[in-house]
């Protein structure tokens, strides 16, 4: 059965305006994977980098994201995919929290490393 592996983080720097942390994810499934989990009532928007390790597959790419609490509007740009593309990425909100999914394109162990920067409502 598929399975998120392990999961560390987050690292955070907390600043007057908003925070940069980092997380970790390691899964074995082609399922939704929650990546990041960030409160909409702290947070309106938040930028992203995604290195995206599969065996000798890597990936890195960026994302932006804004959200008005009841829309996420979000674009992905600068991606590299050496030789292949490992995951897409879509966001949600749920719960009052705004989510970064990534959906791995097989069920080989696919660990993501993310950056990111978010900044306060």
């Amino acid at each position: 059965m598929p399975y998120i592996v392990g999961t560390r983080g987050p690292q955070t720097l907390e600043m007057s305006a908003g925070s940069i942390q980092s997380t970790i994810t390691t899964t074995t499934s082609t399922n939704a994977s929650v990546l990041v989990s960030l409160s909409t009532s702290t947070y309106r928007s938040v930028n992203f980098s995604i290195q995206a390790v599969q065996g000798t597959n890597y990936n890195i790419t960026e994302i932006k994201a804004l959200h008005d609490g009841s829309n996420i509007y979000m674009t992905e740009y600068g991606t590299i995919h050496q030789p292949s593309g490992i995951a897409t990425y879509s966001m949600d909100l749920s719960l009052g929290n705004l989510r970064l999914l990534s959906f791995p394109a097989s069920s080989n162990s696919t660990t993501f490393k993310v950056v990111y920067s978010a900044i306060n409502n």
